[in-house]
């Protein structure tokens, strides 16, 4: 295995996340600390689509589903939720019959999140040469 570039530390603030592509995957690369080649740290987690969800140090939230992944460990942290606050306020005005079939529609969406399988992530070591930075695949 050997280390390849995957971006340059000047495009990733520290604390946010960037889908980056290499070898044909995708994986979602966090920034944190000052970056050198003396410290600074970074990680990558082999799925993209988590650089589109929300960071909180080093928790990231599926946009998708809400499952929650400890970026540096690649460890699940929740499974997937469904978010519905808010919503029943939004249809309080509708006919019950509305009312009604969007009470509905909610618990079936939510009944398929219950079923979404959720896996810890493969995370990859990373390193920095000057501003490139690096991941061993």
């Amino acid at each position: 295995m050997s280390f390849i570039t995957i971006a340059k530390v000047s495009e990733i603030p520290p604390g946010t996340m960037k889908h980056v592509e290499a070898t044909g995957q995708s994986f979602a690369l966090r920034m944190s600390g000052v970056h050198s080649t003396r410290s600074g740290t970074g990680a990558v987690i082999e799925n993209a689509r988590l650089s589109r969800g929300s960071l909180m140090d080093t928790i990231v939230t599926c946009p998708m589903h809400s499952s929650q992944f400890d970026v540096t460990t690649g460890k699940m942290m929740s499974g997937p939720v469904l978010e519905l606050g808010g919503l029943k306020e939004m249809f309080t005005g509708c006919p019950d019959t509305v009312k009604k079939a969007v009470a509905q529609m909610f618990e079936g969406i939510a009944e398929e999140q219950r079923l979404i399988k959720t896996y810890d992530q493969p995370v990859y070591q990373v390193k920095f040469d000057g501003d490139d930075v690096q991941v061993q695949l």
